[in-house]
């Protein structure tokens, strides 16, 4: 039986291994604190996360405004007399937590927004 070993994901080169080896080697030198949170300098400009944030558990990075764009769901009854549930999505901005007023914790980077 022949056994092939090798790098993880292959020999070929991709946008998402090249995004993955950038953060990798900021995370190098900006480790995540005790609670797996990426910290602000680590953190690549246009790159979409995962994390955890009152609006939402996927934001992407706006580098030049040091936030993060989630889309958030609002749900709401329209009156009285007709109890229907109304939502109401929209584009949230959200500061990392370990700055002031901040609630978006980034844990994990997934891909990179052609932009």
């Amino acid at each position: 039986m022949l056994t092939l070993t090798g790098r993880k994901g292959g020999l070929r080169r991709t946008e998402a291994k090249a995004l993955h080896a950038r953060q990798n080697i900021r995370l190098r030198w900006h480790p995540r604190d005790r609670e797996g949170i990426i910290p602000i300098p680590a953190l690549i400009d246009g790159a979409w996360y995962r994390g955890a944030g009152p609006n939402g558990s996927v934001a992407l990075r706006d580098g030049k405004r040091e936030r993060f764009h989630t889309v958030g769901v609002m749900s709401s009854p329209e009156t009285r007399a007709q109890p229907k549930i109304r939502r109401i999505t929209g584009l949230k901005s959200e500061r990392h937590v370990s700055s002031p007023g901040g609630s978006f914790a980034p844990e994990e980077i997934l891909v990179m927004c052609d932009g």
